[in-house]
């Protein structure tokens, strides 16, 4: 079945004239970054398959699925020329074809494979969240470390301009320091059915761990730069609405979490966060289509910064700062922002920004090269599942994959 995203993508890329760029790539770069994928997964076109087709330094070049006829499905509706159909995602791990393995399988399933992708000597992309739990975050930072290979946790709005923008402007000091932050994602009615695996406590599901973009962006504008490892942080409340399937899993979170600093400078930081899988019909029979934009609020101490479809800003978005004065600018930012510089195209998806970053970073890796780019340092990614975690004791839940 195709994807309701999928068709958001082809939609975009036909008003966007992303397909003449496709028709223009003909050739790949003759040191491309050979790729494997390990599931069939719905995901796989928004987030790998389409930038790869316009990425000249990368090619799809293996696939496997629990069904061998899902995998060849894919290749032909992609056409995925390059790639091989394996029976098994351990076939996959073993071509030594393959520079780096693409994990899109469960929430329940990442930490497995990860390790063995590792430990098979590939480098490793995998769907957000990371793992099912801290201490499965931790060992995917541990076995990277010890494997030298590289371990990339999904997050592809944090590649895009537009959240570097606004992080620009938070540490600038032009508005004092951040005091609190409202992150707020919702999927629309109808958007998931029953039989979702996000409804699945044993394969890592819950609104927490499928909507955690709320949680990663509190943690990633509280922290200061490039020292998330030195933050501490405290669940104050939660207020979870439970699955009638299953208890163990919430259909919708909210919660408020204090994030502290090392620097003991900055002040603590209120967040404040929103999750719905489901959302309830208004009066019981209308859709809350106004509730379907993403969105980030920061409050700073002499200004509000509104940040609209923050997980998706390709899409269209506003930044819009208000200051105390009542004065307000808006602007947004799709290329030139304060990292890429001057690299990007305005078309190109969050997906796009992160595949470049993950190329780059592993062409890094095999020239024995630092990379200067964005990224999503494993640090971050083991803090961000130590809040999940928190969110699930606070709410008397059992944390993923420990039952």
């Amino acid at each position: 079945m195709v994807s309701a995203i999928e068709y958001v993508i082809r939609i975009y890329n036909l008003l966007k004239g992303v397909n003449n760029v496709k028709e223009k790539l003909k050739q790949k770069d003759p040191d491309a970054i050979k790729l494997g994928v390990i599931a069939a997964a719905a995901i796989n076109f928004p987030a790998l398959f389409d930038p790869v087709q316009t990425h000249p330094g990368v090619v799809v070049v293996a696939i496997a699925a629990r069904s061998r006829v899902k995998a060849e499905a894919q290749v032909a509706r992609y056409k995925l020329e390059a790639a091989k159909v394996y029976d098994s995602y351990e076939e996959v791990l073993q071509d030594p074809d393959v520079d780096a393995v693409y994990i899109p399988l469960p929430n329940g399933l990442h930490h497995k494979w990860a390790l063995k992708a590792m430990r098979a000597g590939k480098h490793i992309l995998i769907e957000k969240p990371i793992a099912s739990n801290a201490a499965e975050a931790q060992e995917i930072q541990n076995c990277a470390k010890e494997t030298g290979k590289i371990a990339l946790e999904a997050f592809h709005w944090l590649f895009h301009p537009a959240a570097h923008r606004v992080k620009e402007i938070v540490e600038s000091g032009k508005y004092g320091h951040l005091t609190a932050t409202f992150s707020k994602m919702v999927i629309p009615p109808g958007g998931i059915f029953a039989d979702d695996i996000r409804f699945k406590y044993e394969l890592g599901g819950g609104a927490s761990m499928d909507l955690c973009y709320v949680l990663s962006s509190s943690l990633y504008y509280a922290s200061s730069p490039d020292n998330v490892k030195g933050v501490s942080f405290e669940v104050l409340s939660t207020k979870p609405q439970l699955s009638n399937r299953d208890k163990r899993v919430d259909e919708n979170m909210d919660t408020t979490i204090v994030i502290r600093n090392a620097d003991s400078s900055r002040p603590p930081v209120m967040c404040t966060t929103v999750c719905k899988m489901v959302l309830p019909w208004y009066l019981g029979f209308i859709p809350q289509l106004w509730s379907l934009t993403p969105m980030v609020v920061l409050e700073l101490e002499e200004a509000k910064i509104e940040f609209s479809a923050f997980c998706a800003p390709f899409m269209g978005h506003k930044i819009i700062v208000t200051d105390k004065s009542g004065k307000k600018t808006t602007e947004s930012c799709y290329t030139n922002g304060p990292i890429w510089g001057r690299r990007g195209e305005a078309w190109w998806t969050t997906y796009r920004y992160q595949l470049e970053a993950f190329v780059d970073r592993v062409r890094a890796a095999k020239k024995q090269e630092e990379y200067h780019g964005p990224w999503v340092e494993l640090d971050e990614s083991v803090k961000l599942m130590e809040i999940m975690d928190a969110v699930y004791e606070k709410s008397g839940m059992p944390k993923r994959g420990t039952e």
